[in-house]
């Protein structure tokens, strides 16, 4: 049953009307329908795969759709259009960024449109005065304009990629898992943006994962399920309850599994002396088998350097012990032989080679135990795969599909799954669920919890508070690069992460 709101006080200003569009045996859109009124902030939600990306391609011109209608202002759109989109003052922050790294933030900002000084000759000056002008908006005045993109942390890139989608004053503007990489000050300062935006006319479009956002930001909702349309409300009419069922096509009910009952004591990782940055003091951190260790504290306290670095893969100093035993780690080569894995949080770059399809992918992390003289045993690669693909329900048309024609949720899963076939001993989650739906997140933390039921020790960081609370049997508060504070399970609540947080902070300065 499809649930509606009437809205008589404003003309849509976008009206996409039964669209229908299918890959091979694959229905990505089967008639849906999405309304948004002028001056509103409208979610689209949906789980992955529920066809919110394909919607807002064939807004955007990128995708034709077998069937239906667009129309923008009362303008009906030329479909498979990217430049009848952009005219009629269409601008998408996907997922997964469009940045060239190679360039400076400034070219990036001004690549479509180069301003031109009154001789007509490319001006760099007014390029530059517009990049500044677009980064302050958002507050990001330590970004100087000239810093080529692939410098920029990944938050960093979010937030000037949305500059750029800004810089013109967009009729519509679609934010597409935009929050999914920012942290708590970043977020706050995008939503003022947003709200400024549709105060001074600019439908916007917010496809996010994280229900509290929704309530925060959004006037109203389109859910989609199955490439349908099964509901539209006002924020406020329904519960977050009755959104993720709309959402599922079930009742949901337990969103965390249960936690450990009895607190673990069985170190399968020792970190002695470690020292993330010079001048730092030496700090000692034990993850217990059979327990997930959250990593909390301010975004850009070191988190992510902590777990890099403990893979092999960034710069530290500090001793590690495996099962009581001393080993190097100076490459993720020599990681993964301890038996540590990291599933990463940038999939597209870090994780998956995404033009190869899901086999090769699955194969990856252990290629050598499936050769023999550099001869792949293309069986038991095969037995691998279909295996991997059965038992993580990823939802991929054959093991053959590109990783690339896979819904975001579907991509981290097989990240997951190259990694679980190592029998890893620890496992370091690096924002694992950024960008993915609310039923494949059930999926990962039972994953998750299962892991260390097995006697995995498993170290997340998360950007998402409420998960870190729900789903950790202790948290270390990093701040400066260092866990400052330890919380155990009875003391572990949002406020008292929260909290925390905060007060490592003021009490180093």
């Amino acid at each position: 049953m499809v649930h509606s709101i009437a809205n008589g006080a404003s003309s849509p200003a976008l009206d996409a009307r039964d669209l229908s569009k299918h890959y091979g045996g694959i229905q990505a859109l089967s008639g849906a329908s999405v309304t948004i009124h002028s001056g509103e902030i409208h979610a689209l939600l949906g789980e992955n795969g529920a066809g919110k990306s394909t919607a807002v391609k064939v807004v955007a011109g990128v995708v034709r759709p077998d069937e239906g209608s667009v129309h923008i202002n009362g303008h009906e759109l030329t479909l498979g259009s990217p430049h009848g989109s952009r005219a009629a003052g269409v601008a998408v922050v996907y997922q997964e960024l469009s940045l060239v790294p190679q360039f400076s933030v400034m070219h990036n900002l001004v690549l479509s449109d180069f301003p031109r000084g009154r001789s007509g000759l490319l001006s760099m000056g007014r390029a530059e005065s517009l990049a500044e002008e677009a980064l302050g908006r958002l507050g990001l005045v330590d970004i100087d304009p000239r810093t080529p993109v692939s410098q920029l942390s990944l938050d960093q890139r979010q937030m000037v990629e949305i500059a750029k989608a800004t810089m013109g004053q967009p009729e519509i503007l679609i934010l597409d898992e935009a929050t999914s990489s920012l942290g708590d000050a970043e977020v706050d300062r995008l939503f003022e943006l947003v709200r400024g935006l549709r105060d001074a006319g600019t439908t916007v479009v917010v496809i996010t994962h994280r229900m509290q956002e929704v309530w925060a930001l959004a006037d109203s909702m389109t859910i989609l399920r199955d490439g349908r349309t099964v509901g539209r409300f006002n924020v406020g009419e329904i519960g977050q309850g009755e959104v993720v069922s709309l959402m599922a096509g079930r009742d949901v009910h337990a969103v965390y599994p249960p936690k450990l009952s009895v607190p673990r004591d069985d170190p399968a990782l020792e970190l002695q002396d470690v020292r993330l940055r010079r001048g730092q003091s030496p700090w000692h951190l034990t993850v217990n088998r059979g327990e997930i260790l959250g990593l909390g504290g301010l975004q850009g306290q070191g988190q992510r350097h902590f777990l890099h670095w403990l893979f092999g893969a960034q710069p530290g100093h500090g001793t590690i012990l495996r099962n009581g035993a001393r080993v190097k780690i100076r490459r993720p080569a020599d990681a993964l032989r301890h038996g540590i894995v990291l599933i990463p949080e940038d999939r597209a770059i870090e994780g998956l080679h995404l033009m190869l399809p899901v086999r090769w992918n699955l194969a990856m992390a252990t290629l050598g135990r499936r050769a023999w003289l550099g001869v792949m045993n293309m069986r038991a690669e095969r037995a691998l795969a279909s295996d991997r693909v059965a038992r993580m329900s990823i939802k991929a048309s054959s093991p053959f599909q590109a990783v690339s024609a896979l819904s975001g949720g579907t991509q981290q899963k097989v990240v997951v799954g190259k990694f679980m076939e190592a029998k890893p001993e620890v496992i370091l989650f690096v924002d694992a669920t950024r960008g993915i739906d609310v039923q494949t997140k059930f999926e990962f933390y039972e994953m998750l919890r299962e892991l260390a039921n097995d006697g995995a020790a498993c170290v997340l960081y998360s950007s998402d508070t409420a998960e870190l609370v729900g789903l950790c049997d202790r948290i270390a508060v990093f701040h400066d690069g260092e866990p400052a504070l330890m919380l155990e399970a009875s003391e572990i609540t949002q406020d008292a992460v929260v909290a925390a947080s905060f007060a490592v902070a003021r009490s180093a300065e």
